[in-house]
């Protein structure tokens, strides 16, 4: 190059220059201003986390929510201490969603979200509580239970209250006979919640029936996961709660745990097609990669839980995963349904009522499939008792009394009451 070349160069570098700084400049602003109206339309906004619409309800949620489910815990009790903190360093990272209910942790996860948002933190968070149906021996035990939640969490108002846990016996036994629906439609109207949703554990023609019982409904929340696409709801709960203009808030992304510390067997599959992720990313990745999805509600139990989990959401989008990515999902899917063992229930439960109560489809898809990845007696007896009471979910496997009336029923045609005998020697009960 000669010197005129060099100078002829020299100069269009600074014309150059002077065009895109001023046009660097202006997106700079316009990123300012975009950042600042969304300050103003998002509680609790922060650039670093994403934010989804919540159903027709007009707000704006996390796209990473707080279980306060499974907490840290000291002496059979809730570590109030340890729990306050990291509430307020996922508040600080930008969640506006805290997940409670009156009966999480015999009522100690209330009071947690209480001790946390003390001292003006309340106003930073939509909160959310649950009316456990199961508890309530007369219609009246409902407003009951509200003002108990509305006092351990220290707040006059509930943003986001559901009917806690719907399945088939609480619908025809409590629900409908109780109406509750319609006391939560009072609650409402009262200005005592801002919305009215449901959480749901049942099968997705309960589902729909549920939905299609009132307009009234703002959200709702459901178990899902990348395991359990025909589990409950399933894949097609979103699509129609999303259709019925409903917020979709989605519970135990790593399905208890077992998403967070995969066996050999699934990471691999996982790794095979060359993407590495922490385990517990793949899992939150594939719900927040579902345009239907609001928010992931993860239980977190330590500070490291809370600040892994912000720096996922960071990177949350509708549809983000690759084409290599979901062939990974797909292999590790496989994996789980070729463990030795495995039994191929769906969880559809087309299979209950059972006359004897028994839990069969929870039992099979959750507590016995879990198992066998894992082999974890202990963590498989604790979702088999803790989490499986006989009025909630049904009586275990040591009920069934052989009648054959869910062989017809079973649209996989499992030879059920062989398999419950195999679950009775292999947990005991």
């Amino acid at each position: 190059m000669d010197r005129r070349d060099f100078i002829k160069s020299s100069l269009l570098a600074v014309a150059a220059g002077a065009i895109a700084g001023p046009k660097a400049m202006a997106q700079e602003a316009n990123k300012q201003a975009a950042s600042e109206q969304l300050s103003k339309n998002i509680l609790n906004y922060n650039p670093r986390m994403q934010y989804r619409p919540m159903g027709r309800t007009g707000v704006q949620v996390s796209a990473l929510g707080f279980g306060m489910l499974r907490l840290p815990m000291k002496g059979g009790h809730v570590d109030f201490e340890q729990t306050t903190p990291m509430v307020r360093r996922a508040i600080e990272g930008g969640v506006n969603y805290i997940d409670t209910g009156r009966v999480y942790i015999n009522g100690e996860s209330e009071q947690a979200v209480g001790k946390a948002l003390a001292g003006g933190w309340r106003d930073r968070v939509h909160v959310t509580s649950k009316a456990p149906w199961w508890v309530m021996e007369r219609p009246d035990d409902f407003e009951r239970l509200f003002d108990e939640s509305r006092r351990a969490i220290g707040t006059d108002v509930i943003d986001f209250y559901h009917i806690h846990m719907i399945m088939h016996r609480g619908w025809k036994e409590k629900i409908l006979p109780y109406k509750l629906v319609e006391k939560m439609e009072k609650l409402k109207a009262d200005g005592k919640i801002r919305f009215m949703g449901f959480s749901f554990h049942d099968n997705l023609r309960l589902f729909k029936q549920v939905l299609e019982y009132t307009p009234s409904w703002d959200f709702c929340l459901i178990q899902h996961n990348y395991l359990d696409y025909e589990y409950e709801a399933g894949v097609l709960g979103p699509k129609y709660a999303a259709a019925n203009g409903m917020g979709l808030a989605v519970m135990k992304p790593v399905r208890t745990g077992l998403l967070a510390n995969l066996p050999q067997s699934m990471k691999a599959a996982l790794s095979s097609t060359g993407v590495e992720k922490p385990d517990a990313e793949w899992a939150l990745d594939y719900l927040w990669d579902i345009p239907e999805v609001s928010v992931a509600v993860s239980g977190m139990g330590s500070m490291t839980d809370v600040e892994e989990n912000l720096e996922y959401a960071a990177k949350a989008q509708p549809n983000m995963l690759t084409p290599a990515e979901r062939e990974a999902l797909g292999a590790a899917i496989y994996a789980f349904r070729h463990t030795p063992g495995h039994i191929d229930c769906t969880g559809c439960y087309q299979c209950i009522p059972c006359p004897q109560n028994v839990a069969i489809g929870y039992i099979f898809a959750y507590v016995y499939n879990n198992y066998l990845v894992h082999r974890n007696i202990e963590r498989a007896m604790a979702d088999y008792t803790v989490s499986m009471s006989p009025i909630q979910r049904g009586a275990p496997a040591s009920s069934c009394i052989g009648c054959g009336e869910c062989l017809a029923k079973c649209p996989q045609h499992l030879e059920i009451p062989d398999l419950l005998a195999k679950v009775k020697e292999t947990m005991g009960k």
